[in-house]
């Protein structure tokens, strides 16, 4: 059985606790300053060590997670939480969640500006082109 580790470089932590999709993008962030200890940004290679709690900005939301363990490799979904504690704020979330919704409604998806109508939308579309003629 393998020794358990005692601490581990910021991005590789944050991509095996899934906070990030890849670690490149968990490098970038810390390359961009979205990642905080002790309010202080944190390069890709610190140290991690358990008891340490970092802020990571990943878009609109911002998580304060606790640092318990060093998982070996990218975790599942369901075992992260034996290598990390959410302090992250309630108000944080649902600020996330308002923006996410204004941007929602400023500006449509990119997907649904380049995507074909629908029927409902096509008649919507005659409904209105016949209108206008009379």
């Amino acid at each position: 059985m393998s020794e358990p580790v005692l601490s581990q470089r910021a991005d590789k932590w944050l991509h095996h606790v899934r906070v990030f999709k890849t670690r490149t993008l968990a490098t970038q962030a810390c390359a961009k300053g979205n990642v905080l200890v002790g309010g202080q940004t944190v390069k890709a290679s610190r140290e991690l060590k358990p008891g340490d709690v970092l802020e990571a900005v990943r878009g609109d939301l911002r998580l304060r997670l606790k640092v318990i363990a060093f998982p070996a490799q990218r975790l599942g979904p369901p075992r992260v939480a034996a290598f990390c504690e959410d302090l992250t704020p309630v108000e944080w979330y649902q600020k996330a969640s308002e923006l996410r919704r204004e941007r929602e409604l400023v500006s449509p998806r990119a997907h649904e500006m380049i995507a074909k109508p629908d029927k409902k939308q096509l008649r919507e579309l005659r409904k209105f082109w016949e209108e206008q003629g009379s």
